[in-house]
């Protein structure tokens, strides 16, 4: 809660700022949690990374990680200038989830959606 305190302080505060958190052994299970916030004075990103090193009940030790990101960019910057002043602004969620798996040692292959 003390994080979305800050999230929201500082892009109420700050017109052009960033803002990270990182968790590194999230629920002491060696999971990790991304969050970041970038604001420019044109566009803004946001994104979280979750990553579970061995997901519960696999024997194989397949590693799982998700990620989440919205992005803002002002339209005028791709399609130019509107004739009537309109503020186009196109925005951007992209998600994915990636999977891996040692092999053998040194061989990780990865699937990604």
């Amino acid at each position: 809660m003390q994080c979305f305190m800050l999230f929201i302080l500082s892009h109420l505060l700050c017109p052009m700022c960033s803002f990270a958190y990182s968790h590194r052994n999230l629920f002491g299970r060696n999971q990790k949690l991304n969050i970041s916030l970038e604001k420019g004075q044109i566009d803004s990103i946001f994104r979280i990374n979750y990553t579970d090193p061995w997901i519960e009940g696999d024997d194989k030790r397949t590693s799982r990680t998700i990620i989440i990101q919205n992005s803002r960019t002002p339209g005028t910057l791709v399609h130019g200038n509107h004739h009537d002043n309109s503020s186009l602004s196109i925005g951007r969620v992209t998600a994915g989830i990636e999977f891996s798996r040692a092999l053998r040692p040194k061989l990780f292959p990865q699937l990604s959606f």
